[in-house]
């Protein structure tokens, strides 16, 4: 096995790694990879972000929001969690996720750490979950990456994320504090997150594990990929699937509301309603909002700043406008 510690908190340069090294560059033998990140969302690959985010609260706290090359769900990740990956040349027409959450459970009982399985793909303690896994092919290699949680910060984990409904109600439960642990809680002896990181990959890295440095060329060739895939608009919001959505918010002027139909993540129908008061035609604004992306509250800002918008709605600001679309 091979280790390659990137030292660096970006999720996209990591996801661009994965791929790199699955289709341009091999090294002959099974990668493992154990990394944080600044605070972010992670979108899985087949997953609507307007079903899954509270976009208000990420922008507002400057979160970083990512899609990644496998399916699953969404997940908060931060400085007090880990994302751990493999990249092996093997490819399945059946996901087999006990190959590679086995060596989990077992570097964590090294630990005395004592994890199971808890669905298809979470690591669980105590029917609480710390670890959700996800996995595909690229190329002629199997990509299987997980999340540890060891100190999240699982308020605003609960605070930037909308579990679907079906997840709270299945489970019987109320909230994502409910379901989750953080590892810190359950070690002897609660350490840092630095020494836990020392520790675990001492538990998980086999005796004869080689050591790779990323060079210059490897880290050009992986920050053009990020740059060019997991960096963009196109392929974080522009993979959601035509959806419509209804939005609606109270303000001093009325109630306001928007119908819109977004198709490769660009608004193609816009229907405004409400009980406010405008002196204006309202179709102004439905025809101004076409073609917009949904997801790009600087490039909906930037339309709404247009004059005709100042006091287009009586009493509802441009601002408040913004708000009700990407609330």
């Amino acid at each position: 096995m091979i280790y390659i510690d990137t030292h660096s908190t970006d999720p996209a340069f990591h996801f661009a790694l994965e791929e790199y090294f699955c289709t341009q560059k091999e090294l002959g033998d099974t990668i493992f990879l154990l990394w944080q990140t600044k605070p972010t969302v992670m979108l899985g690959n087949f997953q609507n972000s307007y079903n899954e985010l509270n976009r208000e609260a990420i922008e507002r706290d400057g979160v970083q929001v990512v899609r990644r090359n496998t399916g699953g769900g969404t997940i908060y990740t931060d400085e007090g969690s880990f994302q751990y990956s493999f990249l092996m040349k093997h490819v399945s027409q059946m996901i087999d996720f006990g190959r590679y959450m086995d060596p989990i459970i077992a570097a964590l009982g090294e630990l005395k750490v004592d994890a199971c399985y808890n669905s298809r793909n979470d690591l669980a303690i105590a029917g609480k979950k710390i670890s959700g896994n996800a996995q595909c092919t690229k190329g002629a290699y199997t990509i299987h990456h997980g999340s540890l949680l060891y100190q999240t910060d699982f308020a605003k984990m609960a605070s930037y994320l909308r579990p679907p409904k079906y997840k709270i109600e299945s489970k019987g439960i109320q909230s994502v504090r409910d379901r989750t642990t953080n590892i810190y809680d359950h070690v002897e002896n609660n350490w840092p997150t630095k020494v836990f990181k020392e520790k675990f990959l001492q538990a998980i890295l086999r005796q004869g594990t080689e050591l790779y440095q990323l060079t210059d060329s490897d880290r050009a060739a992986i920050e053009h990929l990020a740059d060019d895939k997991f960096r963009t608009w196109e392929w974080t919001f522009g993979k959601n699937p035509s959806c419509t959505i209804e939005k609606g918010k109270k303000y001093q002027g009325g109630y306001l509301s928007f119908a819109l139909t977004v198709k490769q993540g660009l608004i193609t129908e816009c229907h405004v309603t409400g009980d406010f008061f405008s002196a204006y035609d309202i179709h102004e604004l439905e025809q101004a909002l076409l073609q917009q992306p949904l997801d790009d509250s600087q490039q909906l800002a930037k339309v709404l700043k247009q004059p005709k918008f100042q006091h287009f709605l009586y009493q509802i600001s441009p601002e408040d406008i913004l708000d009700c679309l990407i609330g």
